[in-house]
């Protein structure tokens, strides 16, 4: 996936410099703004696609479990949080989606500190929260990827995490959307 950034970089890096050789032909000036304006969405579009694997909120099913029924913090807990929360600040979102990557990263960052204390009482409600907001942000990257219309930031009075078949489906409730 990085190669494919780095590809788009060089070729916005050479339309820059095309450009510089044509003068002030200004149809030679938008082809090339054009071509930067779409080398720079594709990647966005790249690094949003990236960002899908390691956000997966699948993983966020098994350490909810375990932090919720069993009151442990697994541990690669603190490692795949960390990771995850890195993620959210290395990707340069989208304008429509900020105010989604900064809802999941406030809880992402109390989930943080919760098992940085190693206090699973203290990361029930955040992991709770935490693993519904990961359903709620991978169905809307995959609307801005699709160039759906994006759902609303999610409210989080009632939201709960959808349960998960045996195949790792998820089974949305009633208050999980």
């Amino acid at each position: 996936m990085l190669l494919a950034v780095m590809s788009v970089l060089t070729m916005l890096a050479f339309a820059i410099g095309l450009s510089a050789c044509t003068g002030t032909d200004s149809d030679a000036i938008d082809d090339v703004r054009t071509d930067a304006a779409l080398a720079t969405e594709a990647g966005q579009r790249a690094l949003v696609l990236a960002a899908l694997e390691p956000l997966n909120p699948l993983r966020y099913h098994h350490l909810d479990r375990i932090i919720r029924e069993e009151h442990q913090i697994p541990a690669n807990a603190v490692i795949w949080a960390t990771r995850a929360r890195e993620v959210l600040g290395w990707v340069d979102w989208p304008h429509e989606l900020h105010g989604h990557v900064e809802q999941y990263a406030e809880w992402l960052d109390s989930l943080l500190a919760a098992f940085r204390e190693d206090d699973a009482m203290a990361a029930s409600e955040p992991s709770k929260i935490t693993h519904a907001l990961a359903h709620t942000f991978e169905s809307t990257l995959e609307a801005w990827l699709s160039n759906e219309s994006l759902p609303d930031v999610p409210a989080l009075a009632g939201l709960e995490p959808p349960t998960h078949g045996e195949n790792g489906n998820a089974q949305h409730d009633a208050n999980s959307e």
